[in-house]
């Protein structure tokens, strides 16, 4: 039987895994080059996730236009069901990112403003 061996930092008693390291430090030296020291790795995992909003907030309005424009011209029940959905979703998300729903406009209001 062969020995099973350990990861080659000091410290860690983690079997090994790749090239003598334990998953987690390979894994660290994979992504990032380096293996971190606890207290970097402690100020990696509270660090909070800062994202730009912006790009998701258009992408969103940019999915709730295009379902509320398949909606308005898909026919038969189960089409317009499924596209009342998607836009239910997208009208959640945009709730949780904090965004303002935009006004509701149907197609008939539209024809109905153009007409004299």
């Amino acid at each position: 039987m062969t020995k099973e061996s350990r990861c080659a930092v000091s410290g860690c008693e983690n079997r090994a895994h790749a090239k003598s390291y334990c998953r987690k430090h390979y894994g660290q030296i994979w992504r990032k080059g380096k293996i971190y020291s606890n207290e970097e790795e402690q100020q990696v995992t509270e660090k909070p996730i800062l994202r730009d909003d912006t790009d998701r907030m258009r992408a969103l309005e940019r999915e709730l236009r295009r379902a509320e424009m398949m909606y308005q011209n898909v026919i038969g029940f189960e089409g317009r069901l499924k596209w009342r959905r998607e836009i239910d979703e997208v009208k959640k998300e945009m709730v949780r990112l904090g965004m303002p729903l935009p006004p509701v406009v149907s197609s008939r209001m539209v024809a109905m403003e153009a007409a004299p």
